[in-house]
């Protein structure tokens, strides 16, 4: 079942015609939100950011796509799901159309964020065919699509779980698969929006409770060299749709999990 600019269809062929030609020719602009426990994780901030990203590629915002109505159309389509779904992933899609901005909205079944178990071992390495520019356009999920696609099919072939992407200045960005922390002795590193990772609102939510949470460690947001990656003690993948996965190695250095792990299941609890 598809919510495309709020009526409910079972298949493309129920979407209008012209509809479905401009997803074939226009860019379309996607924001991934999870659902859980009957509610939108993170929604303002979800909210937020698809706006800013509507307004970054100069598209009119329609003035009844507000917060209250979007969230109205995810809950519609999630209504009308059966078996219901206790948690999913919501994929909302904005297409140029028409002189204004047209959503298709769709939804998977997957799990809570805290029945998700991190593989015990995942291994990366960089990914330096091309850099990303380091930038605010990076900060946007569209600007990269195809490095990513492309980082991933590397990854697979080299026999590899993920790997760090680096931008133009050969700094790290972020991982294939989300954003990387650092675990040092007295402080986690990640890179800064500056680097040219993408500005997740899982991302934004968890910098935040690091900041205001942490007694021991400080959470510094700055541009980070490779050799970082060797001075750590854990590393950390954080995505909306896979959790927080420990990274166990990086070429020939190993990585313990148990500090990483125990700083992300503090955040966990704080969201029931």
């Amino acid at each position: 079942m598809i919510n495309a600019n709020g009526l409910l269809v079972s298949s493309f062929s129920e979407i209008p015609t012209e509809l479905i030609q401009q997803l074939h020719t226009e860019l379309s602009i996607a924001e991934q939100i999870r659902y859980q426990n009957g509610k939108i994780l993170f929604w303002e901030q979800h909210y937020f950011r698809m706006l800013a990203s509507l307004r970054r590629h100069r598209l009119g915002i329609p003035m009844d796509f507000t917060m209250e109505y979007l969230e109205a159309e995810v809950n519609k389509l999630l209504n009308i799901e059966s078996p219901p779904l206790n948690c999913a992933l919501v994929r909302f899609q904005f297409i140029p159309h028409q002189e204004r901005v047209a959503f298709l909205i769709s939804v998977s079944a997957t799990k809570a964020l805290d029945q998700i178990a991190p593989l015990q071992k995942y291994s990366l390495d960089l990914f330096k065919e091309v850099g990303i520019q380091a930038s605010e356009l990076s900060n946007l999920s569209t600007t990269n699509t195809t490095l990513f696609t492309i980082g991933k099919r590397y990854a697979a072939e080299n026999g590899l779980d993920d790997c760090i992407v680096l931008n133009d200045q050969k700094n790290l960005v972020e991982t294939l698969q989300g954003s990387l922390y650092l675990f040092q002795e007295d402080k986690i590193l990640t890179p800064h929006l500056a680097s040219g990772c993408q500005n997740f609102a899982f991302r934004t939510v968890f910098n935040e409770w690091l900041g205001s949470h942490l007694q021991d460690k400080e959470l510094v947001e700055q541009a980070l060299n490779p050799y970082e990656l060797q001075k750590s003690k854990e590393l950390l993948v954080l995505s909306l749709e896979k959790g927080g996965q420990s990274i166990t190695q990086y070429r020939k250095t190993l990585y313990k999990t148990e500090a990483s792990q125990k700083i992300y299941r503090a955040f966990l609890n704080q969201l029931h």
